[in-house]
């Protein structure tokens, strides 16, 4: 029997760069049971007519029989008492035909579980996925799983935003098609491939430097879905005969075995004597292909060198550079925000021998006062205690100057500074505890809740309490749903719980990260003070 894991990993054995995903509607309906384009259509056919009248008046043309079902719910949308809170919601940005049908689409999609279905093989894909190692995702897909699982990738909407953007082509998400938090941006009728089409060969243009030096995994797609052959034909008509060979051993296609053995085959696409020959995977259990991808770990997680070139594209681009750039251990890396520049990455021996130096300071003043081993994890697991383990007092004093020093920006803080009879900024601004007065301020200037995760809040989360979302919702998600609900919204009682009942080593990267910014929020909404 084929090895999928072993003939994935030989696959990607010669290749430099890491893979990217293209991923379309099977793959939204494999993990989430969302209905593929057809069945999506047929849906939004009751009230008006049999999907089958307009499948078979466009010739089985999908893209035109949506274009068909469009021009009559468009008169069903505008005056059944059905639509009437989206026609409140959408009246203004209501402009074309098919619009009614995009907007109820998008309300549908926006309503669905992106947490997965709850299959057993299926959580173990969804969970691999989480942690794999690709460089960014292509999809044709609408809705918000791939937010879901990839939270801290930017995400790029429709042809537009992707050819007049910068693109870093690292921890980015590319939703050519557009996506349900934008209606207008839905490729979905006839009209809107055409034009499409006709920007097609920019984009190609755009996408033909990953075509060549990624490895290019086609998940939930057809090897004759003439849309996917549309765009691999107009970058094939940009190369070589050399470099068309290599663009072919990039594709690879991933498909259901429909309950037959695993197998490794080949398939040609051929127009106008060009011959793309592809490899297509075959199983019903995706998970070995996941790991064989995910087999060579980053040092640097794929959100930080995204970071990074950004900035260095932005700094050699601009003619006065303004922004501050610092010398730190990447180990000590542990978000974006704390950052703003790296120019980088490797052994400063001067300043390791300082920071050395520096330490053996600290640790003997922490010794001296019966402060030796406290250390971040330690005020995390003790700040929301009814009576906490250290003195207040020494803690501000010994321990927060070396905290300050630190990368990492959301600590706890106040309930500290309330122990220590520091109930206000006037009296923080005279008290002697000036490194954690830096702290306060160096977390004012942030944002406790993840952008990404905003839209997702607003459409699934925001209409539950704070004891639902965590009672509902996976544990690793509650540290970056509940910063979305407003201070006045927050259950204090049932967050200090939650807190008390788990640390920042309960969770893998980067929801460790936002478990301890979570906590940050929790001290200043329970102890805190506006500054």
């Amino acid at each position: 029997m084929v090895s999928l894991r072993d003939e994935t990993t030989n696959l990607l054995k010669s290749k430099s760069a890491s893979p990217f995903l293209f991923l379309g509607s099977g793959f939204s309906r494999r993990y989430i049971g969302l209905e593929d384009w057809r069945g999506l259509l047929s849906r939004f056919c009751q009230g008006i007519g049999e999907f089958e009248y307009y499948s078979a008046s466009a010739n089985g043309n999908l893209p035109k029989a949506a274009e068909l079902i469009a021009f009559d719910f468009h008169e069903v949308w505008w005056k059944d008492e059905a639509y009437a809170a989206s026609r409140e919601k959408y009246k203004n940005t209501t402009n074309s035909i098919a619009d009614a049908l995009k907007n109820e689409i998008c309300e549908y999609i926006s309503s669905s579980d992106t947490s997965g279905i709850q299959e057993e093989h299926i959580q173990k894909e969804l969970e691999l996925l989480k942690v794999i190692n690709v460089d960014g995702i292509i999809t044709t897909n609408w809705d918000f799983l791939l937010e879901e699982i990839f939270p801290e990738y930017r995400v790029f909407i429709g042809q537009e935003e992707l050819l007049f953007s910068n693109p870093q082509a690292i921890a980015e998400i590319y939703k050519i098609h557009g996506c349900a938090s934008r209606p207008e941006s839905l490729v979905l009728t006839q009209k809107d491939y055409d034009n499409f089409e006709v920007k097609n060969p920019y984009l190609a243009a755009k996408l033909i430097t990953l075509f060549i030096e990624h490895p290019i995994f086609f998940i939930g797609y057809s090897v004759a879905d003439p849309h996917i052959q549309s765009i691999i034909f107009s970058i094939a008509e940009c190369l070589t005969p050399e470099k068309l060979e290599q663009f072919s051993e990039n594709l690879i296609f991933v498909r259901r075995a429909g309950g037959k053995q695993d197998s490794v085959q080949k398939f040609t696409f051929s127009q106008d004597g060009r011959n793309i020959i592809a490899t297509v995977l075959e199983t019903d259990d995706f998970s070995e292909i996941y790991e064989a991808i995910n087999e060579n770990k980053r040092k640097i997680p794929a959100r930080i060198l995204r970071y990074c070139k950004e900035q260095m594209y932005q700094l050699v681009k601009s003619e006065k550079p303004e922004k501050k750039i610092s010398v730190i251990d990447i180990d000590e890396l542990e978000a974006s925000e704390e950052v703003e520049f790296v120019v980088g990455v490797g052994v400063a021996q001067q300043q390791i021998e300082k920071k050395e130096k520096l330490a053996e300071r600290e640790e003997k003043a922490l010794s001296e006062s019966g402060y030796q081993g406290v250390n971040l994890i330690d005020i995390y697991t003790d700040f929301a205690k009814d009576e906490t383990d250290f003195d207040a007092e020494k803690l501000l004093r010994l321990a927060f100057p070396i905290f300050r020093r630190g990368t990492t920006t959301f600590i706890p803080v106040f309930r500290y500074l309330r122990d220590a009879g520091i109930k206000d900024a006037e009296s923080l601004e005279k008290s002697p505890y000036t490194s954690a007065k830096s702290v306060c301020e160096k977390i004012s200037k942030k944002s406790y809740a993840l952008s990404s995760y905003k839209s997702h809040y607003e459409k699934n989360w925001s209409d539950k309490i704070t004891g639902e979302i965590i009672k509902t919702a996976p544990t690793e998600k509650v540290s970056v749903l509940i910063p979305h609900q407003g201070p006045n919204n927050v259950d204090l009682e049932q967050l200090r719980e939650f807190i008390l009942s788990h640390k920042p080593s309960d969770f893998r990267d980067p929801y460790s990260s936002y478990y301890r910014k979570l906590c940050s929020y929790y001290d200043r909404l329970a102890y805190g003070f506006d500054l």
